[in-house]
Protein backbone atom coordinates (compact mmCIF):
# COMPACT_ATOMS: atom_id res chain seq x y z
CA UNK A 1 0.00 0.00 0.00
CA UNK A 2 1.16 3.51 -0.83
CA UNK A 3 -0.42 6.68 0.54
CA UNK A 4 -0.12 10.02 -1.22
CA UNK A 5 -1.55 13.52 -1.30
CA UNK A 6 -2.69 15.49 -4.30
CA UNK A 7 -4.44 18.82 -4.85
CA UNK A 8 -7.82 18.68 -6.60
CA UNK A 9 -10.05 21.76 -6.92
CA UNK A 10 -7.78 23.59 -4.45
CA UNK A 11 -8.35 20.89 -1.83
CA UNK A 12 -5.59 18.68 -0.46
CA UNK A 13 -6.71 15.09 -1.05
CA UNK A 14 -5.31 11.97 0.55
CA UNK A 15 -5.51 8.66 -1.33
CA UNK A 16 -4.19 5.11 -1.13
CA UNK A 17 -3.08 2.78 -3.90
CA UNK A 18 -2.86 -0.99 -3.65
CA UNK A 19 -1.01 -2.91 -6.36
CA UNK A 20 1.41 -5.76 -6.95
CA UNK A 21 4.92 -4.67 -8.05
CA UNK A 22 4.08 -5.45 -11.70
CA UNK A 23 0.96 -3.27 -11.60
CA UNK A 24 1.98 0.29 -10.85
CA UNK A 25 0.28 3.65 -11.06
CA UNK A 26 2.65 5.59 -13.31
CA UNK A 27 2.49 9.17 -14.58
CA UNK A 28 0.62 7.97 -17.66
CA UNK A 29 -1.79 5.82 -15.65
CA UNK A 30 -1.94 2.11 -14.92
CA UNK A 31 0.45 0.23 -17.21
CA UNK A 32 -0.76 -3.31 -16.56
CA UNK A 33 -3.99 -4.67 -15.23
CA UNK A 34 -7.11 -2.60 -14.69
CA UNK A 35 -7.50 0.39 -12.46
CA UNK A 36 -10.18 0.11 -9.80
CA UNK A 37 -11.41 3.33 -8.21
CA UNK A 38 -13.27 2.91 -4.91
CA UNK A 39 -15.61 5.54 -3.42
CA UNK A 40 -16.24 5.04 0.29
CA UNK A 41 -19.41 5.68 2.28
CA UNK A 42 -20.41 8.62 4.45
CA UNK A 43 -18.54 9.28 7.70
CA UNK A 44 -15.60 7.02 6.88
CA UNK A 45 -12.62 7.13 4.54
CA UNK A 46 -10.09 5.02 2.68
CA UNK A 47 -8.97 3.27 5.89
CA UNK A 48 -12.20 1.28 5.93
CA UNK A 49 -11.35 -0.29 2.55
CA UNK A 50 -7.78 -1.42 3.27
CA UNK A 51 -8.51 -5.13 3.77
CA UNK A 52 -10.84 -5.45 0.79
CA UNK A 53 -8.51 -3.38 -1.42
CA UNK A 54 -5.52 -5.58 -0.57
CA UNK A 55 -7.53 -8.65 -1.60
CA UNK A 56 -8.58 -7.08 -4.91
CA UNK A 57 -5.03 -5.96 -5.67
CA UNK A 58 -3.82 -9.56 -5.31
CA UNK A 59 -5.79 -10.35 -8.45
CA UNK A 60 -3.70 -8.04 -10.62
CA UNK A 61 -5.68 -4.84 -10.15
CA UNK A 62 -4.41 -1.42 -9.19
CA UNK A 63 -6.90 -0.31 -6.53
CA UNK A 64 -7.15 3.40 -5.77
CA UNK A 65 -9.11 4.57 -2.72
CA UNK A 66 -9.26 8.31 -2.06
CA UNK A 67 -10.53 10.05 1.04
CA UNK A 68 -13.27 12.09 -0.60
CA UNK A 69 -13.44 15.79 0.34
CA UNK A 70 -14.53 16.19 3.94
CA UNK A 71 -13.55 12.66 5.00
CA UNK A 72 -10.48 10.87 6.30
CA UNK A 73 -7.33 12.94 5.81
CA UNK A 74 -8.70 15.06 2.95
CA UNK A 75 -9.71 18.68 3.27
CA UNK A 76 -13.39 19.59 3.49
CA UNK A 77 -14.98 21.78 0.81
CA UNK A 78 -15.06 25.50 1.52
CA UNK A 79 -18.84 25.55 1.05
CA UNK A 80 -21.51 22.85 1.28
CA UNK A 81 -21.48 20.36 -1.61
CA UNK A 82 -24.15 18.22 -3.23
CA UNK A 83 -23.92 14.97 -5.20
CA UNK A 84 -23.08 16.79 -8.44
CA UNK A 85 -20.09 18.44 -6.77
CA UNK A 86 -18.72 15.05 -5.76
CA UNK A 87 -19.34 13.69 -9.27
CA UNK A 88 -17.33 16.57 -10.74
CA UNK A 89 -14.62 15.94 -8.16
CA UNK A 90 -14.37 12.25 -9.18
CA UNK A 91 -13.97 13.35 -12.80
CA UNK A 92 -11.12 15.70 -11.87
CA UNK A 93 -9.46 13.15 -9.60
CA UNK A 94 -9.46 10.51 -12.36
CA UNK A 95 -8.10 13.06 -14.83
CA UNK A 96 -5.28 14.06 -12.47
CA UNK A 97 -4.28 10.41 -12.02
CA UNK A 98 -4.59 9.85 -15.80
CA UNK A 99 -7.17 7.11 -15.45
CA UNK A 100 -8.62 6.78 -18.93
CA UNK A 101 -11.08 3.98 -18.17
CA UNK A 102 -11.56 2.17 -14.89
CA UNK A 103 -13.72 -0.09 -12.78
CA UNK A 104 -15.75 2.06 -10.41
CA UNK A 105 -16.82 0.70 -7.00
CA UNK A 106 -19.09 2.71 -4.73
CA UNK A 107 -20.32 1.86 -1.25
CA UNK A 108 -23.36 3.54 0.32
CA UNK A 109 -22.95 7.31 -0.25
CA UNK A 110 -20.03 6.48 -2.54
CA UNK A 111 -22.44 4.32 -4.54
CA UNK A 112 -24.78 7.27 -4.90
CA UNK A 113 -21.92 9.32 -6.37
CA UNK A 114 -20.73 6.39 -8.51
CA UNK A 115 -24.21 5.92 -9.98
CA UNK A 116 -24.46 9.54 -11.09
CA UNK A 117 -20.88 9.53 -12.39
CA UNK A 118 -21.45 6.36 -14.45
CA UNK A 119 -24.52 7.94 -16.02
CA UNK A 120 -22.76 11.24 -16.75
CA UNK A 121 -19.42 9.79 -17.94
CA UNK A 122 -20.07 6.28 -19.33
CA UNK A 123 -16.93 6.44 -21.47
CA UNK A 124 -14.83 6.46 -18.29
CA UNK A 125 -16.41 3.47 -16.54
CA UNK A 126 -15.48 0.01 -17.78
CA UNK A 127 -17.65 -1.73 -15.19
CA UNK A 128 -19.67 -0.48 -12.22
CA UNK A 129 -19.95 -2.15 -8.81
CA UNK A 130 -22.53 -0.82 -6.36
CA UNK A 131 -22.17 -2.09 -2.77
CA UNK A 132 -25.15 -1.30 -0.54
CA UNK A 133 -25.41 1.85 -2.61
CA UNK A 134 -27.63 4.76 -1.57
CA UNK A 135 -29.30 4.95 -4.97
CA UNK A 136 -32.81 5.10 -3.52
CA UNK A 137 -33.52 7.99 -1.19
CA UNK A 138 -36.96 7.83 0.40
CA UNK A 139 -38.58 9.67 3.30
CA UNK A 140 -37.82 6.62 5.41
CA UNK A 141 -34.26 6.62 6.72
CA UNK A 142 -32.29 4.18 8.80
CA UNK A 143 -31.81 4.91 12.51
CA UNK A 144 -28.30 6.23 11.94
CA UNK A 145 -29.40 8.41 9.04
CA UNK A 146 -32.28 9.86 11.07
CA UNK A 147 -29.84 10.65 13.87
CA UNK A 148 -27.38 12.21 11.43
CA UNK A 149 -30.10 14.33 9.84
CA UNK A 150 -31.15 15.57 13.27
CA UNK A 151 -27.56 16.36 14.23
CA UNK A 152 -26.87 18.06 10.91
CA UNK A 153 -29.82 20.38 11.33
CA UNK A 154 -28.84 20.92 14.94
CA UNK A 155 -25.32 21.87 13.94
CA UNK A 156 -26.59 24.47 11.50
CA UNK A 157 -28.62 26.20 14.24
CA UNK A 158 -26.10 25.48 17.00
CA UNK A 159 -25.39 29.20 17.41
CA UNK A 160 -28.80 29.52 19.03
CA UNK A 161 -27.94 26.97 21.71
CA UNK A 162 -25.96 28.07 24.78
CA UNK A 163 -22.23 27.45 24.46
CA UNK A 164 -21.18 23.92 25.36
CA UNK A 165 -24.63 22.33 25.37
CA UNK A 166 -24.83 21.14 21.74
CA UNK A 167 -21.58 19.06 21.79
CA UNK A 168 -22.82 17.35 24.95
CA UNK A 169 -26.21 16.61 23.37
CA UNK A 170 -24.49 15.21 20.29
CA UNK A 171 -22.39 12.84 22.38
CA UNK A 172 -25.48 11.67 24.26
CA UNK A 173 -27.30 10.95 20.98
CA UNK A 174 -24.34 9.00 19.62
CA UNK A 175 -24.21 6.95 22.81
CA UNK A 176 -27.93 6.18 22.67
CA UNK A 177 -27.74 5.23 19.00
CA UNK A 178 -24.51 3.30 19.46
CA UNK A 179 -22.89 4.80 16.37
CA UNK A 180 -20.06 7.20 15.55
CA UNK A 181 -20.15 7.18 11.73
CA UNK A 182 -21.61 10.65 11.52
CA UNK A 183 -19.27 12.36 13.96
CA UNK A 184 -17.80 14.40 11.09
CA UNK A 185 -20.92 16.54 10.83
CA UNK A 186 -18.94 19.71 11.36
CA UNK A 187 -19.11 22.98 9.52
CA UNK A 188 -20.08 22.66 5.84
CA UNK A 189 -20.37 18.88 6.13
CA UNK A 190 -23.59 19.23 8.12
CA UNK A 191 -25.34 20.98 5.21
CA UNK A 192 -23.56 18.68 2.75
CA UNK A 193 -25.12 15.69 4.48
CA UNK A 194 -28.59 17.23 4.24
CA UNK A 195 -28.01 17.92 0.52
CA UNK A 196 -26.91 14.34 -0.09
CA UNK A 197 -29.74 12.55 1.71
CA UNK A 198 -32.31 14.74 -0.05
CA UNK A 199 -31.35 13.44 -3.50
CA UNK A 200 -32.33 10.12 -5.07
CA UNK A 201 -30.32 8.98 -8.11
CA UNK A 202 -32.75 6.27 -9.19
CA UNK A 203 -33.63 8.14 -12.40
CA UNK A 204 -29.93 8.35 -13.26
CA UNK A 205 -29.59 4.62 -12.58
CA UNK A 206 -32.22 3.88 -15.23
CA UNK A 207 -29.99 5.51 -17.86
CA UNK A 208 -26.90 3.42 -17.10
CA UNK A 209 -25.78 1.07 -19.88
CA UNK A 210 -22.46 0.08 -18.28
CA UNK A 211 -22.16 -3.56 -17.09
CA UNK A 212 -23.18 -3.33 -13.44
CA UNK A 213 -22.84 -5.56 -10.39
CA UNK A 214 -25.00 -4.85 -7.34
CA UNK A 215 -23.88 -6.40 -4.04
CA UNK A 216 -25.99 -6.20 -0.90
CA UNK A 217 -26.13 -7.53 2.63
CA UNK A 218 -29.17 -9.64 3.40
CA UNK A 219 -29.66 -7.90 6.76
CA UNK A 220 -28.72 -4.35 5.76
CA UNK A 221 -30.65 -1.88 7.93
CA UNK A 222 -29.23 1.33 6.47
CA UNK A 223 -30.01 0.62 2.82
CA UNK A 224 -32.69 -2.12 3.08
CA UNK A 225 -32.70 -5.13 0.79
CA UNK A 226 -35.72 -3.78 -1.13
CA UNK A 227 -33.42 -0.98 -2.36
CA UNK A 228 -31.17 -3.64 -3.90
CA UNK A 229 -34.05 -5.07 -5.92
CA UNK A 230 -35.25 -1.62 -6.95
CA UNK A 231 -31.74 -0.67 -8.10
CA UNK A 232 -31.36 -3.99 -9.91
CA UNK A 233 -34.66 -3.38 -11.72
CA UNK A 234 -33.64 0.18 -12.64
CA UNK A 235 -30.29 -0.74 -14.24
CA UNK A 236 -30.97 -2.87 -17.30
CA UNK A 237 -28.91 -6.07 -17.39
CA UNK A 238 -27.43 -5.54 -13.93
CA UNK A 239 -26.50 -8.51 -11.79
CA UNK A 240 -27.54 -8.75 -8.14
CA UNK A 241 -25.60 -10.72 -5.53
CA UNK A 242 -26.79 -10.92 -1.92
CA UNK A 243 -24.42 -11.88 0.89
CA UNK A 244 -26.31 -13.85 3.49
CA UNK A 245 -26.31 -12.67 7.11
CA UNK A 246 -24.39 -9.55 6.08
CA UNK A 247 -25.23 -5.99 7.09
CA UNK A 248 -24.35 -2.64 5.55
CA UNK A 249 -20.55 -2.73 5.85
CA UNK A 250 -19.85 -5.59 3.44
CA UNK A 251 -16.26 -4.55 2.77
CA UNK A 252 -15.38 -4.66 6.47
CA UNK A 253 -17.34 -7.65 7.74
CA UNK A 254 -17.14 -9.85 4.62
CA UNK A 255 -14.10 -8.68 2.61
CA UNK A 256 -13.16 -12.10 1.23
CA UNK A 257 -16.68 -12.92 0.04
CA UNK A 258 -17.09 -9.46 -1.43
CA UNK A 259 -13.76 -9.75 -3.22
CA UNK A 260 -14.72 -13.15 -4.68
CA UNK A 261 -18.03 -11.80 -6.01
CA UNK A 262 -16.38 -8.72 -7.53
CA UNK A 263 -13.52 -10.71 -9.05
CA UNK A 264 -15.91 -13.15 -10.73
CA UNK A 265 -17.80 -10.21 -12.22
CA UNK A 266 -14.64 -8.48 -13.45
CA UNK A 267 -13.36 -11.67 -15.10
Amino acid sequence: MEEKKITIENLEINYKTFALPSVALAKEGVKEGKAVLVLHGWGIGSDSWVEAAVLLAQNNFCVIVPDMPGFGKSEAPKAAWNVDDYVEWVKNFAKELKLEKFVLIGHSFGGQVATKFAMASPEKVDKLVLCAAAVVRKPRLGSRQRLAKFLARGKIIAQKIPLGIYPALRKINYKIAGVKDYSQLRGVMAQTFLNVVAESVLDEARKIKTPTLIVWGEKDKETPIEDAHETNKAIAGSRLEIIKNAGHKLHRAHPQELKNIIFQFLK
